[in-house]
């Protein structure tokens, strides 16, 4: 549904974007997850035809954004990282307005600011100034008006970015229930954010993208051993030296009152760990297999990038 093959953005002598290229499909809700200052907001400007790409071609619902701008627009509901909005006019003076330059008229300016108050659920704050309602209030109204021509798809920058806790969760979870009927890209920096929306994730750095996929594709290319939580009855300081005798194990660390073990990619046998633990005659409260979190393989991903230690 949306397609970007090789952008490359420059300013000047600087490149903001090298070479970029993802796909995303009908349906899907892709985080897109980067540090401050990575390109995302770039590419989401190039996406929706704010900007242009100094090369490389964008294809969103099979219309070119360089030859066919304006059906590109009209397929893409967009909330910029600051919701825009006019701080005197009234929620339902706002959406109405929007809904006119949308190209909307008659009796379909109506319908559509009454179904995009409902699906963001701002009804109790429709007659009241934008300028008085609370942040949480007015990214709810932005993404009302990127809802109102019912775009298939929603291109969403740092939508809780200033928000507190409680508005972050409202915000998160009028994402998740708009993903049901729209393709949705959610450019972020939080982790939490992608971890509880989007079922996949493509991860961005300087410019250049670095990787891409679910979180169980994610976590095998970048964590190809595996790290066990190991709970002894008895625990004392002579496990590690036990476990690190058995062939295999990279490297075994004291946490609270057990251990986690780590195995190199070549580890198929957990069970010679468990073995090796009876046969020295200790009992087992807890054995498990851990798997790494998306912090784990985020860290990963960029320290790599950076040349760091992986």
């Amino acid at each position: 549904m949306i397609e970007l093959k090789n952008i490359t953005k420059k300013y000047g002598e600087r490149t903001v974007l090298n070479n970029v290229s993802f796909k995303v499909e009908k349906g899907e809700v892709l985080g897109f997850l980067g540090p401050n200052g990575a390109g995302k907001t770039t590419t989401m400007r190039i996406i929706t035809g704010y900007i242009s790409p100094s090369s490389g071609d964008v294809i969103v619902n099979g219309h070119d954004i360089k030859k066919e701008p304006v059906k590109v627009k009209g397929v893409i509901g967009y909330l910029p990282e600051l919701a825009p909005a006019y701080p005197e006019m009234t929620v339902l003076g706002y959406l109405r307005f929007m809904a006119g330059v949308k190209g909307l008229t008659g009796t379909a300016v109506a319908s559509a600011v009454e179904h995009a108050i409902k699906q963001t659920n701002i009804d109790r704050v429709k007659h009241r100034i934008i300028g008085n309602l609370s942040r949480g209030y007015r990214q709810r109204v932005g993404i009302a008006q990127s809802l109102l021509s019912d775009p298939p798809i929603l291109i969403l920058d740092e939508p809780t970015v200033g928000l507190d806790p409680e508005q972050i969760i409202e915000i998160r979870n009028l994402i998740r229930e708009l993903g049901k009927d729209h393709t949705i890209i959610l450019s972020t920096h939080i982790l939490p954010e992608v971890a509880v929306i989007c079922n996949r994730v493509i991860v961005i750095n300087d410019g250049r993208l670095l990787t891409g996929g679910d979180y169980n594709m994610l976590s095998g290319n970048f964590y190809k051993e595996k790290s066990y939580r190991l709970i002894t009855a008895g625990a004392d300081d002579r496990v590690v030296d036990l476990l690190k005798s058995v062939s295999g194990i990279k490297d075994v660390q004291r946490q609270g009152n057990g251990f986690e073990i780590m195995t190199d990619s070549g580890f198929k046998n957990p069970e010679v760990i468990t073995d090796a633990i009876f046969k020295a005659g200790y009992g087992i409260k807890e054995f498990s297999s851990e798997t790494a979190s998306l912090e784990d393989v985020y860290i990963r991903l960029l320290s790599r990038d950076r040349g760091g230690v992986q």
